[in-house]
Parts: C-alpha cells; structure tokens; sequence
C-alpha cells in the first residue's frame, strides 16, 4: 500500500544547492597507427548538490518514508557550441520527520564528468512529487588555474568503509555545497589536490588563512606536505567554535622552496545563527556518555548530581555539543576497536577516537628489534599525539606514550617501540 503523504507540499519549488569542484587530471592518449603515445591534461567537473529534506516530496511505502528525486543536467560549451544531457534517479529515506527534524538532514546528490578546458554553461533540474526546482550558472576553467584543484567543503572526512559512493581515493568525503554551518557544527573540512609536484626530500609549505568580512585574518595555520607523489590529495579541518556569525573567506597559499614557486586558491563559507529550536536527545544512544568531554572536577560533579540534576546538566551539554558527530565517533570505535568483551570506546584506541575524532595522520606498524610490537602513531594538526602498542600481538592496543596533558604516558612500556619513535619522544 502506498499513501502519499502532504507534508511539506505547499511549495511547488525545490530549492538547493550546488557546488561544482573542478580538478585536473592526466591521461595517456595512444596513437596505434604511428605508435606513439603523448599525455594530456583534462578536468574532471564534479557536482555536488545539497537538498534540505524539507524541499522534497514524501510518501510512505511499506512503512518507510522515502522521496524520489529526477536530476535532469545540461552543460553547454559555449566555445565549441556542443552539449551534453544526462538524467539522474534518486531515492532516499528518513527515519522519521521529527529525526529529519532535529538532524537537519540534507541529501547528497554527486555526479560529474571530464571536460577539456573552455567556457561552460550548466543547468540542473530537480524534480520530486509536484515540485521543481532548477540551478544555471557559467563557469570557466582554464589549465593556468588550475595548479591545485578547487577548495571542497565538507562537512566530514573519514576513512571510507562502506563504498564508493562520495570516495576520494580511501576518504569519504561528505560534500557541503550550502557553504554555510550552523553553530551545530564543531568543525568544517576541505579537501584539494595539489599537481605538477617534483617529487625529493623537501617540503611543501602549505598557509592556510580564514579572513572575516572585514577582511581580517581571525585565523592562521602552517603546515608543512610531504612531496611524495607528482599529485597529491590534502585534507584539513577547521574547528568553528568561537566564530561569531557571518561570512568568512578561506585562503590556501602553496610554496614549493625548491622550485619558488607558489599557487593560491580559496573559498567562502558562512557561519549562521544557531536554530532556535528545543531538541532532546534523551535515549539516544551514547547520550549519558560524556565522560570524555569532562575534566575530573567536571565528571565527579556531573555524577554525583541527582537524576534530575543530571538531566539539566545533559541538557546544557548537548546544547553546546554536536551530539551526531559524537555519536558517529562512538559507533566507529565500538565497530572497529572493541577488544574481546570490552566495547570499543573503552579502549584506548577507542577512548582517543570519540575524543579527538579521526587522526589527521596515522602511521602503523614498523617492528625494528625484537623487543618492539606492532603499533599505531596518531597525530592531529593541533598538536596532538599518541602512540598505541600491540604488546601482547593480540590486537589489543594499549596507548603507551602521548602529548596530551590528560592522558598518561607510560614509560615503563618504551621499550616496546621502535628506535625511530623512541628517537622522537625522548
């Protein structure tokens, strides 16, 4: 049985957005009669589009909520007066519309294709149910701009588990092409590619600058890129707490020393003022577990309140807290670091992750001597490091040393490490 719900059916339009992000490639052109081959730059356009929930129409089929949604997409070159047209077909689900309510859910549509350089003109169509909506814009893309690819916000990266769907390389990368958090995001992410790389010893020196309107430089960031490959993928984020409201712009500035030469590219996001809205996240999975959030005086506090007084202090909590990004952290660790009968966010591993989220960098497992054990370096653009040890081989890792004024070091295990690290933290 199908009944077609009419919710959010007043509006005829479907309002989105969309974010192209354009990168450069190269591929091997073969000529088999004068058996030559030549390389030759191309562009790969990819377009992600952003629909609020509430945009869509939705019927209930065999109990679930699900909205369908037509993508029709034209790109015109407006220099060789050719086209191409594609059609799309979506379907997505919500578990409810008061979970779509409090998670604000927005759907991701990514799709896209290669493109010599020139001038173009897109147009994408939306439909679902009675409604429509549509998006046209030019765009111009030229090989000289195109020393690093364009700066892609995203509202998560992580390493990708469950397939291909918005994979760059062994990342999820979860496009955000409205530009604009809410004060319910603690943190953005970017992603970008860097090209013509001659691959030595030296560094890249990567300046990363967040400017207001203004036009004042509120926050700076170095860090320094290993030139390993001839193109290479960066990803970076950016905590959003302390930011007031308004628009911001993001600049990238890459300097190569040894070649002197240096490319720049940005982008603009908008940090919007908090919804107003009273949301519960009492029985929800993890919502007591704030430990980890908490200095000792905090959490011995915290649990010696009575359950009504406790109830207020979560309430504050997760008002200031991004309670899905949390949650999402303990899920992972309890899939992926559990050890035996102990659920994964109580290990350290584990512990770390709900934390601090995914390491920045992570290296693992180079046994030097005989006394050292397969181990796991975690260390995050803030300054932050850890080092787990397997020392039983058991895949029970055991956090042995780290820089974290909260955390404890354990020297008695150092001799468990290879001579590099030992090196390094001593």
């Amino acid at each position: 049985m199908i009944l077609l719900l009419s919710f959010l059916l007043a509006a005829d339009e479907v309002n989105f957005y969309v974010d192209p992000f354009v990168c450069r490639t190269t591929i091997e052109i073969k000529d088999t009669v004068v058996q030559t081959t030549k390389e030759e730059d191309i562009f790969y356009i990819e377009f992600n589009c952003g629909i609020p929930y509430h945009e869509l129409s939705y019927e209930t089929v065999d109990n679930k909520i699900i909205t369908k949604a037509i993508v029709a997409f034209n790109l015109i070159n407006l220099e060789r007066l050719d086209s191409l047209s594609d059609t799309l077909y979506r379907q997505f689900t919500i578990p409810s519309f008061s979970q779509a309510v409090k998670q604000q859910i927005s759907f991701i549509i990514q799709f896209g294709l290669y493109i010599p350089e020139g001038n173009f003109r897109y147009k994408i169509n939306i439909s679902s149910g009675n409604k429509n909506g549509s998006v046209e814009r030019k765009i111009t893309i030229r090989k000289e701009d195109y020393k690093i690819s364009d700066i892609l916000l995203a509202s998560d990266i992580v390493i990708d588990t469950i397939g291909n769907y918005l994979r760059k390389g062994n990342l999820r990368v979860v496009p955000h092409p409205s530009s604009q958090f809410s004060e319910r995001y603690i943190n953005f992410y970017i992603y970008y590619e860097i090209y013509d790389i001659i691959p030595d010893s030296s560094k890249l020196s990567a300046i990363y600058r967040i400017k207001n309107e203004d036009g004042k430089i509120i926050r700076q960031i170095s860090r320094q890129i290993d030139k390993n490959f001839r193109s290479q993928a960066v990803n970076l984020g950016f905590n959003l707490q302390g930011f007031d409201p308004g628009e911001y712009f993001l600049g990238v500035e890459i300097n190569d020393p040894s070649t002197q030469i240096s490319v720049k590219k940005g982008t603009s996001f908008n940090i919007t003022k908090k919804i107003q809205e009273d949301i519960s996240y009492e029985g929800l999975p993890y919502y007591d577990e704030i430990e980890y959030f908490l200095n000792a005086s905090d959490n011995k506090y915290f649990q010696s309140l009575p359950e009504d007084g406790k109830r207020i202090f979560l309430t504050k909590f997760w008002n200031t807290h991004n309670y899905y990004e949390i949650a999402n952290r303990f899920e992972y660790a309890d899939e992926y670091y559990y050890q035996g009968n102990k659920p994964g966010y109580k290990t350290d591993r584990g512990r770390i992750y709900v934390k601090c989220g995914i390491p920045d960098d992570k290296e693992c497992t180079v046994i030097e001597t005989k006394e050292s054990r397969p181990y796991e370096y975690w260390q995050y653009y803030n300054g932050w490091k850890f080092i787990f040890v397997d020392i039983r081989g058991t895949n029970e890792y055991t956090l042995v040393w780290t820089n974290a004024r909260d955390e404890r070091s354990q020297p008695s295990l150092y001799k468990y490490l290879p001579i590099s690290l030992l090196d390094e933290i001593e």
